[in-house]
């Protein structure tokens, strides 16, 4: 499961994440909401909020995959405020049709569908 601490999204909360004096009180004193998902199931959140996974409890520990994107309006310019979570290689160069072709594909028998795109971690 993953934890989301509530408002933690603001330029003032990050600011005291990123002090080493304030950050173990926020952390303490936050509000949180954990995520429970079952097979599936998706969340959507803004990636500012502070966030991180649980340990997998589950009996004999099964395996998770996690699929995730980000979106931005293309309009928007100025900072996120965090890095974003596409690799640098693919930004500009991949849309979220190449991949529901590359899903397909794998799931088609093709063992590595995005290899055509490259590793993504170069510019």
């Amino acid at each position: 499961p993953t934890t989301f601490l509530l408002g933690t999204h603001t330029k003032k909360e990050r600011s005291k994440f990123d002090d080493s004096q304030m950050k173990d009180e926020q952390l303490a004193n936050a509000k949180s909401r954990l995520a429970l998902l079952k097979k599936g199931d998706a969340v959507l959140f803004d990636a500012r909020i502070l966030h991180c996974g649980n340990a997998n409890e589950e009996e004999g520990g099964s395996t998770r995959a996690m699929f995730n994107f980000s979106f931005r309006n293309p309009k928007e310019s100025g900072s996120l405020g965090y890095c974003g979570s596409m690799r640098p290689g693919y930004v500009g160069k991949i849309s979220l049709g190449d991949v529901g072709a590359a899903l397909e594909q794998h799931k088609n028998g093709l063992l590595s569908p995005f290899s055509k795109l490259g590793d993504g971690l170069s510019c």
